[in-house]
């Protein structure tokens, strides 16, 4: 029996304590969960997307998982990473010892762009793609992803399309570098946006601050998987796709704190923010002042050199 990576939440030792089941997270699910102390025996049905489990909090444990061979034992804890290939059922059993909980993150990666990244950047047969399960990993890059998916799961109203988009993307190509049962080809890792390009995805981001623009639209407008133009943008500008239209947002908010009326609210969302306090708290990562102080700033000057 196979079931849907939003169906597995009925399967889980307890319920999570957030999920972005129903919110618009691409291709990712993504939950935050505190684990039972102790499972003595855990079956979680296959689904077809690949599944990754970051431990994030609580001591060490034992944890034993059954394969072909019988039970499989290791020491887990903070930082290890397991990771289920599609199409795989789960048997599993865990005891910390001292009888608190263990906290989590899951993430499951749909199986369609699993897939198809692995057809358009790979060249290979996705068919043929089969990851080596494993539930004591250590993967720093991996970690840095899913504890950045936990964190914006926790303030569900900064959550950005585009954040999460990019991660899956670094996901699935970790997995395939690292965990793919066969060698993989690496892409060109220095190849570059032409100026032509360029400024066709300027001009695109430029009409669309104020949308919920995502990786795959903005890559289709010069006619390039997501992937291969996340890192050819990246090679080409210095930033990643989500931190350039992070900036160009906060660019486009100043001019208009600068010369125009509408209040905090209303130009966060011009500029393509869901929530004034998520505007707020990146205006002032990026700028170092509060868009009030900022306007205040602006006019003061304006106002002083009419004088």
């Amino acid at each position: 029996m196979e079931v849907s990576s939003w169906e597995m939440e009925k399967y889980l030792a307890n319920p999570s304590l957030r999920t972005s089941v129903g919110s618009d997270w691409g291709h990712l699910t993504v939950r935050t969960r505190l684990e039972p102390a102790s499972c003595r025996y855990l079956r979680i049905p296959a689904t077809p997307d690949p599944w990754l489990v970051l431990t994030t909090g609580g001591g060490p444990r034992k944890t034993e998982v059954r394969s072909r061979n019988g039970w499989n034992c290791a020491s887990s804890g903070p930082g290890n990473i397991a990771l289920t290939s599609p199409g795989k059922s789960t048997e599993i059993r865990w005891d910390r010892g001292d009888g608190s909980g263990i906290e989590t993150i899951h993430v499951c990666i749909d199986a369609a762009l699993f897939h198809r990244f692995a057809a358009e950047n790979f060249k290979c047969d996705p068919a043929r793609v089969e990851i080596i399960d494993g539930f004591a990993q250590h993967d720093p890059l991996i970690y840095s992803v899913v504890s950045s998916l936990g964190d914006e799961l926790k303030h569900g109203e900064r959550a950005g399309r585009l954040f999460v988009d990019s991660a899956a993307q670094m996901l699935v190509a970790q997995l395939l570098r690292k965990y793919c049962a066969f060698p993989v080809a690496l892409p060109d890792q220095q190849a570059r946006l032409s100026a032509r390009r360029l400024r066709l995805v300027e001009d695109y981001i430029q009409a669309g601050l104020a949308s919920r623009l995502t990786l795959e639209d903005i890559a289709a407008s010069i006619h390039m998987s997501a992937y291969h133009f996340a890192r050819m943008f990246k090679a080409t500008t210095g930033q990643t796709p989500h931190a350039y239209v992070t900036r160009l947002r906060i660019e486009r908010a100043q001019e208009l704190l600068r010369t125009s009326r509408w209040s905090t609210p209303a130009i966060a969302r011009r500029v393509g923010f869901a929530s004034k306090s998520h505007f707020a708290a990146t205006f002032l990562r990026l700028t170092g002042i509060s868009p009030h102080l900022f306007r205040n700033a602006t006019s003061s000057k304006t106002s002083d050199e009419e004088m």
